[in-house]
């Protein structure tokens, strides 16, 4: 058995094996898309077509489908994986169209050279469309080069179907591609070039699987928020330190209440409601965690004693002003905030999470519904006619809470 003998029998195999590998993954949930397998199996016939051929036109148009299916199928588990918009049927219209010409190059023309150069080129147009779509959201590592693999297999294709119909003399049978030129290229450049792509696939899977796990591990399931492993470890620099800012304690006012008068569940809802509330004043300018129970936690880096207190005022003021007669509450329901500054060369957050908890609590006692602040001048924030104002406006906008 000579070398090009062997050459054809190595992708089917190959991609056989990656097929079954992706669904098993897939099975067992480490693998976010079942469209990997398919792309992967299909992929695969593709190849076996040219190792042990039918009829010429039926191998042809066999052929060109069932690359446009895997290019679709990548496509898809690609946007599955960077959270993309699907583009469905956008995609799905390329494939129409793709398919009406395929029937009209074999069919009718019986043209091996539009063939081959539709199908090449149908599949790099396919795919490559959706790498331009999830470029952007490739940050990590893994991720990126999953792109640059995907861009990789985009200008193989591109590359071989120009120079093959454009610079390079060839048949133009459709029976004679199993011996062509054509066809040991694309075994050769399969085996070497485009066996990043794969690779590149499972090394992002993993990647995002260990992120899956570590969430898992750092984040509270109900609120989406960091627990409180997950908020000392995003609270640190790169050196391990906690830098200048303040510190947000809030709970909800007669939480026990809620959960008695409406149940566990509308306790849940309005454990998200004010989880929503914090991540939507701080924004990315700051950090939240749920702690346990109804109490919360937040981080602003570099923020004064001055702007906690008035982002902590504008959340209470958004929290407890929300209308719940919808979901059956027909009361209002409050929270309370105690805010502390973190001590200048402090390497720990504990003290003023510390402070802003006894804080919290004078809030509790002087009638909740108010924010106080710890360690030094006090004030306090809210209904009732014991609440003091600072002498500061509340933020008008989201840049200046945070």
């Amino acid at each position: 058995m000579g070398a090009d003998d062997f050459l054809v029998y190595v992708p089917p195999a190959l991609f056989a094996v990656l097929a079954v590998t992706f669904l098993l993954l897939w099975r067992q949930g480490l693998a976010n898309s079942w469209q990997w397998s398919a792309g992967f199996a299909q992929t695969g016939m593709g190849f076996a077509l040219s190792t042990f051929p039918v009829e010429p036109k039926f191998d042809a148009f066999a052929s060109g489908m069932i690359f446009i299916a895997a290019a679709y199928c990548y496509g898809s588990a690609l946007l599955v994986h960077f959270g993309a918009e699907r583009w469905r049927v956008a995609r799905r219209l390329f494939v129409a169209g793709y398919s009406v010409l395929l029937v009209h190059s074999v069919f009718v023309l019986e043209s091996l050279r539009y063939q081959l150069f539709l199908t090449d080129f149908g599949f790099a147009c396919l795919l490559g469309f959706t790498v331009c779509i999830v470029v952007r959201k490739a940050l990590g590592p893994t991720d990126i080069a999953l792109v640059v693999a995907s861009t990789i297999v985009v200008l193989d294709t591109l590359v071989r179907t120009f120079f093959f119909t454009f610079f390079r003399e060839t048949s133009d049978r459709l029976a004679d591609f199993v011996g062509s030129e054509y066809n040991l290229a694309v075994h050769v450049t399969t085996i070497t070039i485009c066996l990043s792509f794969p690779l590149a696939a499972l090394t992002a899977m993993a990647a995002a699987v260990i992120r899956r796990h570590r969430d898992a591990a750092e984040r509270d399931p109900l609120t989406g928020l960091f627990n409180r492993r997950g908020f000392a470890e995003v609270v640190k620099d790169a050196h391990g330190n906690v830098g200048p800012g303040a510190i947000l304690a809030c709970d909800i006012d007669h939480f026990k209440r809620v959960n008695d008068e409406y149940g566990h569940a509308m306790g849940d809802v309005v454990l998200v409601e004010l989880a929503k509330e914090i991540v939507g004043v701080i924004g990315r300018n700051g950090h939240a965690a749920r702690f346990g129970g109804e109490e919360f936690i937040a981080f602003l880096p570099g923020a004064t004693i001055e702007v906690a207190f008035a982002t902590a005022e504008v959340i209470r003021t958004r929290f407890t002003g929300t209308d719940r007669r919808s979901k059956g509450i027909d009361q209002q329901i409050s929270s309370s905030f105690g805010v502390a500054v973190i001590d200048e060369g402090s390497v720990s957050i504990d003290a003023a999470i510390h402070r802003a908890d006894e804080a919290l609590y004078a809030a509790k006692a002087a009638g909740r519904n108010r924010v106080m602040i710890g360690s030094g001048p006090s004030a306090s924030a809210g209904s009732g006619p014991s609440a003091i104002c600072l002498p500061f406006p509340p933020p008008r906008s989201r840049r200046a809470r945070a």
